[in-house]
C-alpha cells in the first residue's frame, strides 16, 4: 500500500496535514509546549538524583522517531510502539550507565512497588529508583503525542502527554506555573487545529474558551493527594517555623531563611544516658530541601538494629504537647507504649506515629548505644554494604553541583587518610569558619554551595546540610537528620525539651559500626541564643515554657559534665572521643537550638519582636502573577460559556415570566400577558398544540387538571386584544396583575413554602 492510500485509510491527507499552513505550525508548537511542560517536570527531578542527559536524549529520539514514522505506520501500530518505548527507555538507561538490562530485570520489582505508590500520590522525588522510572515514563507520551499531531489527529494528540502532565499534578511535583504552560498549549493545539479544519473559521472560539477555561482550572484545583497523609508535628501553629518546617512532614525537611525560637515544652525524657532526640532521617538532597526516599511499613514489634554487638538504653517519653513525630535517642531499634502500637518506621529506620500524640501520652523507646572510639572509626574501612551504597541516596548530590564545590572540599579535607578524618575535618571546619546566626536570607540556589561560598553564617539546617554535601563530594555515606538536642536537665535521669531544642545534624554511615553522629554547628552560640529567648519567655510569665519540675531550675550549663565545643575544636585532627558518639550530645549542650519558632504562644496574637504583627493587611494578602492568569482564564471561559448557552436571553426570558416589565399599549401587554401565562401552564402542565386555539387550550387542560380559574379571564383579554375591539388600560393592567399573582405563587422558592 502506497504512503497516500495509506494516509486516506486513517482518514488523514498527509499531503495536506504535513503542509506549510500556519495554523498547522502553530499546531505543532503548542504540542511541543505540553510535551516540554511535563518533561520539564521530570528534568528537575534528574536534576537532582542525575541523569538529565540521558533523559534529554531519549526524549528528543523518541520526537525525531514520531517524525519519521508518522508517514509509514498507522496510529494503532504507533500505540503500540509507545508502550514498547517505556520498555526501550528502561533498556536504554542500563545500558548507559554500563548496568545491562540484567540489572534492569533485577530491579523490577522495585519499579513496580514505586509506580503503584505514585499512582496514591507518592513525590516523585521519594521514590528510590526514581531516575529509573523517568526514564521509563518520558519516551511513550511524548512519541505518541508528537506521532498523532504530525497525523492531523490533534485533539488526540493532547492525550498521552496530557495525561502524563496531570499525573504528575497528581503528584505533586508538577507546580502552578509549568501547569499552566502545558494546559495553555494543550487547548491552544485544539484550538488551532480546530480552525485548520474549517480554514481558519474562528465559529467554534467560544466553545474552546470553556474548555480552555474548565481544563485549567480543574488542572490546577487538584489538591486531594492520596498519599499525603502528613500532617502538623505541632497543634500551637508551628508549621510556618523552622521547627514546624523540619518536622511537620516526615517525608521532606524545608530550608527556611530568617526564623524565631519557639519556648515552649514539647515533651520531657527519663533517660539513661543524655542524647540528641531524634525525629526525622532525610538522604536526598533537592538544593533547597531534603527529601526522605522510600515508602513506610506498620511497626512490627522491632526495627533493624545496627551491625555488631550494642548495648541498649531506654528513654520514656511523656508528650507535654500535641506532637505529629516520635523523639528517641538514635538509633532506635524497639518501641513500647499504646501511642506507638500502631507507629510506622520507614525505610531510613525512623518510627513516626499512625495518629497525633496528645498532652501526657507516654511511649518507651530502645535505642542502641554505638560509642566507639576515633581509632576504631578510622580502622573502619569502606565497605559499606548495599544498604547504604545502593538502597538509599546516601551518596547523592544534585547534578548542577559545581566543580568549585567539590575541588574546595578537597582542599579542606587534603591529608584525611580516613573516612573518620575526612568527617572531622569538614566538621572542625564549619565550626570554626561559618558564625551562627538566625537572621539569615533563604539563598535562592543551592544551599549548601550558598553556604559554603557566599554566607559567613547560618543556623543549624545549614551547616548540617553543606557538611552532608561536602562528605558526599569525598564519597563518604552521609545523610541529614532532625530532631532535638538534650534540652533542660531537671534532674539525674530527667530533661525537659523545648521548641528551641529542635535541631539538624549529620549521621555518617561507618561499616561494622552502624550510624555515628556529627555536630558541624558551634554550640556556644546556640546555647547563648536558647538561654537568652528561655529568660525572655520566663520573664514574660510564659506558663507553657516549663513543667513543674522545671519551673525552679535555672537555667544551667552542662559544659562541666561535657568536654566544650572549643575543647573538642583544639583537639588535633578533631581526635576526640566524643565525635564518635552517635547521639552526640557532648558536641551541643543542652538547651542548644536552632529551630525558631516565629509564634510566640503568648495568645496575644501579636508579634514579639520581629514586627510581623505590625504589617498592614496589603502586605498579608498577595496575588501572584499565576493568580491573575488564572483568574482571567476563569473569566474568560465564563463569558464564553455564557454565550455559548445563551445564558443572557435565557436569564431574560425568565425575569420577564415573573415579571411584565414596563408597559406600553394596552393590547400588547395583553397578548404579553397571555404569552407568560402560556409558558406557566406549559411548565405545570404541557404546551399548547400548534393546532390548539387559547380557548382549545384552556379547555383541554380544564378537562384533564384542576387550572386556576383566573386564567380564563386573561385568555378573554388576550382574545379581545387579538381578534375583537381591544381592551382598554384597566382590562390590560388587570391581565397583568392576574399574570403576576400565577407566576409569584409557582416561584420555586415561595412554592417551597406554600
Amino acid at each position: 500500500m502506497s504512503t497516500e492510500s495509506r494516509g486516506r485509510t486513517v482518514g488523514v491527507d498527509l499531503d495536506e496535514t504535513i503542509g506549510p499552513d500556519p495554523f498547522r505550525l502553530l499546531t505543532l508548537g503548542c504540542v511541543a509546549v505540553l510535551i516540554g511542560s511535563y518533561v520539564h517536570v521530570l528534568r528537575e527531578v534528574t536534576g537532582v538524583v542525575g541523569g538529565t542527559q540521558s533523559l534529554l536524549l531519549l526524549v528528543g529520539a523518541m520526537i525525531v522517531a514520531a517524525t519519521v514514522l508518522a508517514q509509514t505506520i498507522r496510529p494503532r501500530t504507533a500505540t503500540i510502539a509507545a508502550v514498547v518505548a517505556v520498555a526501550v527507555g528502561f533498556t536504554y538507561y542500563f545500558e548507559a550507565t554500563g548496568a545491562g538490562v540484567g540489572t534492569a530485570l533485577t530491579a523490577s520489582g522495585t519499579i513496580v512497588s514505586d509506580t503503584i505508590a505514585l499512582a496514591t500520590g507518592l513525590p516523585l522525588l521519594r521514590m528510590v529508583e526514581v531516575g529509573l522510572w523517568t526514564l521509563g515514563f518520558a519516551p511513550g507520551p511524548a512519541f505518541l503525542s508528537w506521532y498523532l499531531a504530525l497525523r492531523g489527529r490533534y485533539a488526540l494528540s493532547v492525550l498521552p502527554a496530557g495525561f502524563a502532565l496531570l499525573f504528575l499534578v497528581l503528584t505533586g511535583d508538577a507546580g502552578t506555573t509549568i501547569t499552566l504552560i502545558g494546559t495553555v498549549g494543550a487547548i491552544a493545539a485544539v484550538g488551532f487545529g480546530e480552525l485548520e479544519r474549517r480554514g481558519g473559521s474562528i465559529a467554534q472560539a467560544d466553545l474552546l474558551a470553556v474548555l480552555f477555561a474548565a481544563i485549567i482550572v480543574l488542572s490546577l484545583s487538584v489538591t486531594f493527594l492520596p498519599g499525603d497523609d502528613s500532617g502538623p508535628a505541632f497543634a500551637d501553629g508551628s508549621s510556618g517555623t523552622l521547627e514546624g518546617t523540619i518536622d511537620t512532614a516526615d517525608e521532606q525537611s524545608g530550608i527556611s531563611g530568617q526564623v524565631d525560637l519557639s519556648p515552649e515544652v514539647r515533651f520531657t525524657v527519663e533517660a539513661e544516658e543524655h542524647s540528641y532526640w531524634r525525629t526525622g532521617i532525610y538522604d536526598r538532597f533537592a538544593g533547597d530541601e531534603w527529601v526522605r526516599s522510600g515508602q513506610t511499613e506498620e511497626y512490627d514489634g522491632r526495627i533493624g538494629a545496627p551491625p555488631g554487638e550494642h548495648e541498649t538504653t531506654t528513654q520514656r517519653i511523656t508528650a507535654e504537647t500535641e506532637l505529629g513525630v516520635l523523639p528517641g535517642a538514635p538509633q532506635q531499634v524497639g518501641l513500647e507504649g499504646p501511642p506507638v502500637r500502631h507507629a510506622d518506621v520507614s525505610s531510613h529506620g525512623q518510627p513516626q506515629p499512625a495518629d497525633t500524640l496528645v498532652e501526657g501520652d507516654e511511649y518507651e523507646v530502645e535505642s542502641a548505644v554505638i560509642d566507639p572510639d576515633p581509632d576504631e572509626l578510622r580502622a573502619a574501612g569502606t565497605d559499606d554494604p548495599e544498604y547504604v551504597t545502593d538502597e538509599h541516596d546516601y551518596l547523592q548530590m544534585p547534578e548542577d553541583t559545581s566543580s568549585e564545590f567539590e575541588e574546595y572540599t578537597a582542599e579542606v579535607t587534603e591529608g584525611a587518610e580516613t573516612r573518620y578524618d575526612t568527617a572531622a575535618a569538614i566538621e572542625r571546619y564549619l565550626r570554626t569558619s561559618k558564625g551562627y546566626s538566625l537572621e539569615v536570607d533563604q539563598p535562592s540556589g543551592n544551599v549548601a554551595e550558598e553556604f559554603l561560598f557566599e554566607m559567613d553564617e547560618g543556623y543549624c539546617v545549614y551547616f548540617a546540610t553543606t557538611m552532608v554535601q561536602m562528605l558526599r563530594s569525598e564519597d563518604v555515606p552521609a545523610r541529614y537528620v532532625t530532631g532535638y538536642t538534650t534540652g533542660q536537665k531537671i534532674d539525674d535521669d530527667e530533661y525537659v525539651v523545648r521548641g528551641l531544642d529542635a535541631h539538624a545534624w549529620v549521621e555518617v554511615y561507618f561499616p561494622d559500626h552502624g550510624w555515628v553522629a556529627f555536630e558541624p554547628t558551634p554550640g556556644d552560640a546556640r546555647e547563648d541564643v536558647h538561654n537568652d529567648r528561655l529568660e525572655d519567655a520566663r520573664d514574660e510569665g510564659r506558663d507553657d515554657v516549663d513543667t513543674e519540675e522545671s519551673e525552679d531550675v535555672p537555667i544551667s550549663d552542662e559544659a562541666d559534665e561535657n568536654e566544650s565545643d572549643d575543647e573538642r575544636d583544639d583537639e588535633e585532627n578533631g581526635d576526640d572521643e566524643e565525635n564518635g558518639d552517635d547521639t552526640d550530645p557532648d558536641d551541643d549542650p543542652p538547651g542548644s537550638d536552632d529551630h525558631p519558632n516565629d509564634d510566640t504562644d503568648d495568645g496575644s496574637g501579636v508579634d514579639d519582636g520581629d514586627g510581623d504583627g505590625d504589617r498592614d493587611l496589603s502586605e498579608l494578602v498577595t496575588i501572584t502573577r499565576e493568580q491573575l492568569a488564572i483568574g482571567f482564564v476563569a473569566l474568560v471561559g465564563l463569558v464564553a460559556g455564557v454565550r455559548r448557552t445563551d445564558a443572557t436571553t435565557q436569564a431574560r426570558r425568565e425575569f420577564r415570566l415573573y415579571w411584565h416589565g414596563r408597559r406600553s399599549d394596552p393590547d400588547a401587554d395583553a397578548r404579553r400577558a397571555y404569552r407568560r401565562l402560556e409558558r406557566l401552564l406549559a411548565r405545570e402542565y404541557r404546551p399548547r398544540h400548534r393546532a390548539e386555539s387559547s380557548r382549545q387550550y384552556l379547555a383541554a387542560l380544564s378537562a384533564e387538571e384542576s387550572v386556576d380559574p383566573r386564567a380564563k379571564r386573561v385568555a378573554e383579554a388576550y382574545e379581545r386584544a387579538t381578534y375583537g375591539g381591544g381592551v382598554d388600560r384597566e382590562e390590560a393592567n388587570e391581565a397583568i396583575t392576574t399574570v403576576d399573582e400565577l407566576a409569584r405563587e409557582r416561584l420555586p422558592i415561595l412554592r417551597r413554602f406554600r
